[in-house]
């Protein structure tokens, strides 16, 4: 048992450095990285991509309660992180809107390190809050990779038997859970892309 302590050490600090401040760090440099490769316009493609990430985060706030009733519609009938998947597809998308591949890939490589032990210990949390229906809903729905097909109404109504639960809120995803904020990030997200690229081609000129 001796040999695994550093190996154990190591695993304890990573842990918990990324449940710390290790997000902001990433948006930092996320930022920096685009402000030094943002030199065309933001193409079609990548706005689509971080269109639909917004989508899907607005979406899943209409069914994302915070409470001891277990999300179990629309986006979470295909994968159980809506959110941190509509944050992926939204950064990803911005460096695919500059044609900076490296970026993207770096981009999931990064968010993957960071978020699997964030999604863990949310997970361990749920599995105390909601028991037995969050095992039936891990064993149904993915982590972060969506099913092909969404999740049938008889599968969900074991994880959660209120089918007004199960329907788009609409005051829910705006004024509590603040949906629209991330329709504002991806018009914050491509019009600083936009200025940054009308700012190199401003100065290169």
């Amino acid at each position: 048992m001796q040999e695994n302590k550093p190996a154990n050490s190591f695993y304890q600090w990573y842990r918990n450095f990324v449940k710390g401040k290790t997000r902001n760090v990433f948006d930092w440099v996320f930022a920096i990285w685009v402000l030094y490769s943002a030199q065309i316009y933001p193409q079609l493609p990548g706005i689509a991509i971080c269109f639909l990430g917004a989508t899907i985060r607005f979406w899943a706030g209409g069914y994302l309660r915070k409470d001891n009733r277990l999300a179990a519609g629309g986006p979470y009938a295909w994968i159980r992180n809506p959110l941190y998947f509509g944050r992926w597809l939204m950064a990803i998308g911005v460096a695919i809107s500059i044609e900076n591949y490296p970026l993207a890939i770096a981009v999931t490589i990064i968010l993957a390190a960071v978020y699997h032990y964030t999604i863990l210990d949310e997970e361990t949390k749920l599995i105390v809050i909601f028991g037995e229906p969050y095992r039936i809903y891990c064993a149904t729905v993915p982590r972060f990779i969506p099913r092909l097909w969404p999740a049938s109404v008889a599968q969900m109504t074991k994880v959660n038997s209120e089918a007004a639960l199960r329907t788009f809120d609409w005051s829910l995803a705006w004024t509590k859970n603040k949906g629209y904020e991330a329709y504002l990030s991806f018009f914050g997200l491509i019009g600083g892309v936009a200025l940054i690229a009308y700012a190199w081609g401003f100065f290169k000129a």
